[in-house]
């Protein structure tokens, strides 16, 4: 069964991509070195001190880890769309078939 991670806040992303990392018992060199960036820089990120972080090297970290990044909508907070009624014979109204 895959963990899912519910990440709110832009600074909760480094953490938990941190704790992936772990998880697989890699280093930060590793992962830094699989994902281009510097080793620096995954620390701050993984520490969560880069909220603005460029979504290219967050999703290069993310894929260096063999994680997928997904967006959902809380439940609570889907958007109700009224669509127009229609009525099909005005609308055919004009047609021979």
């Amino acid at each position: 069964m895959d963990t899912v991670v519910a990440v709110v806040r832009a600074e909760d992303l480094g953490p938990a991509l941190r704790e992936e990392r772990l998880r697989l018992g890699l280093t930060q060199t590793e992962v830094a070195e699989a994902a281009a960036v510097g080793r620096p820089w995954l620390n701050q990120f993984e520490g969560g001190r880069k909220p603005g972080a460029p979504l290219d090297m967050v999703m290069r970290v993310a894929n260096a880890l063999s994680v997928t990044v997904s967006l959902e909508r809380e439940p609570s907070q889907e958007v109700a769309v009224a669509l127009p009624v229609v009525d099909l014979d005005e609308l055919l109204a004009g047609y021979r078939l």
